[in-house]
């Protein structure tokens, strides 16, 4: 029975042309088996002298039959579009006889050997390809038989081309599948041996491919979203939510809590009196109610006394103690815990503000300063 060899070809393909998910042949070393259908076909013209030259049936015997076929290859692919394999196959024996009068002939047919080729690779899709192989086939292309007379002696012809090469050639198509590991191919294989007058096969293919699977990126961690504008009613940085000083003047440098760091109150007395005026208690109180916060428990600072040049020096510096104390106590006296957190000093007339020699300037220099010690030194 004989099978038409493109009905055939496309019976092996079709499967190929339905895939939709795999990936691309990958670089590297693949192995491979196939099975199929050769075609062999050879004739006793091919030969001379026939071994009977007085029969003229005998010159034209000829065997033209299909059988099944195997393979096996090793190969390695260089890129998508170009690879190399060699291998063996066996493409099968077949016979045929015939009866002329009271002449028998009977011959066979086999093929097999080594082939290796240069196989170009033509991507349509991702997962599809098709393909083109030239090279040659060395091995054995045998083709004998005998012829047998009535008078029941018989002749032997042969053709043997034991360890002959032959151009080879080839197409077909792949489907790679499995990450890019196995492949299925479906192929037309062209033999141009001498003395045969067609030579082929149509195969099926089964290829794994051995290659390293790739590491995919890890995903890049999506940005942090972009913080919530808050309300900032004194443009301070620090939301009103938060803000311990919410009326902290433009331009000042504030602490967490949105209070001034570089916050001085100075209070002003009488000559050598370390009594609290009016407007200098009126300020206290203000700074007494940030102090109790409790949410200002961390800020810490100085309450600095001095005073202007008039007098003895020893007596100048006492005097200003008294004034620290004098601030120190009405805080106190509002509920503000000292602890730790702010200190008392008395610099007498060392650290003036102004000009004492005029009654103004030593009216500022007799004063109490209360200084923030805890942002840190102004940038």
């Amino acid at each position: 029975m004989k099978f038409d060899k493109k009905v055939l070809l496309a019976g092996l393909v079709a499967p190929a042309l339905l895939a939709l998910t795999a990936q691309a042949a990958e670089p590297g070393f693949y192995i491979g088996a196939g099975a199929g259908q050769s075609s062999l076909e050879a004739s006793t013209d091919n030969f001379t002298p026939v071994v009977n030259p007085l029969s003229t049936t005998v010159r034209d015997f000829d065997i033209d039959e299909t059988d099944s076929a195997w393979k096996g290859f090793i190969g390695y692919q260089f890129s998508e579009w170009l690879g190399v394999e060699v291998g063996y196959v066996e493409l099968g024996s077949v016979d045929d006889e015939v009866t002329v009068g009271t002449t028998r002939i009977e011959g066979d047919l086999d093929a097999g050997g080594w082939e290796g080729y240069v196989v170009g690779s033509f991507p349509l899709t991702e997962n599809f390809d098709l393909f083109a192989k030239l090279g040659g086939f060395t091995g054995d292309v045998d083709f004998d038989g005998d012829v047998r007379f009535a008078n029941g002696t018989s002749q032997h012809f042969s053709g043997e081309t034991d360890g002959d090469s032959a151009f080879a050639y080839g197409l077909g198509a792949a489907w790679n599948f499995g990450d890019g590991h196995w492949s299925l191919r479906g192929e037309y294989t062209e033999y141009d041996a001498d003395r045969v007058d067609d030579l082929s096969l149509i195969s099926g293919s089964l290829i794994y491919r051995f290659f390293e699977d790739k590491v995919e990126p890890a995903p890049r961690p999506a940005p942090a979203p972009a913080p919530v504008a808050c309300s900032d009613g004194d443009r301070d940085g620090v939301c009103d939510t938060k803000d311990q000083c919410p009326k902290t003047p433009a331009g000042k440098r504030v602490g967490p809590m949105g209070c001034d760091c570089d916050f001085t109150l100075s209070t002003h007395f009488a000559f050598d009196s370390a009594e609290l005026v009016a407007e200098d208690m009126a300020q206290l109180d203000e700074l007494a109610a940030i102090l109790k916060n409790p949410k200002m428990d961390f800020v810490a600072g100085s309450i600095d006394g001095h005073t202007d040049s008039t007098g003895d020096e020893a007596y100048n510096e006492t005097l200003s103690k008294k004034r620290a104390a004098a601030v120190a106590n009405y805080l106190q006296s509002k509920g503000v815990v000292f602890s730790d957190r702010l200190s008392l000093n008395g610099y007498g007339e060392s650290q003036p503000v102004a000009d004492n020699s005029t009654e103004e300037g030593r009216a500022q220099n007799r004063r109490v300063t209360i200084s923030r010690t805890d942002c840190g030194p102004a940038n």
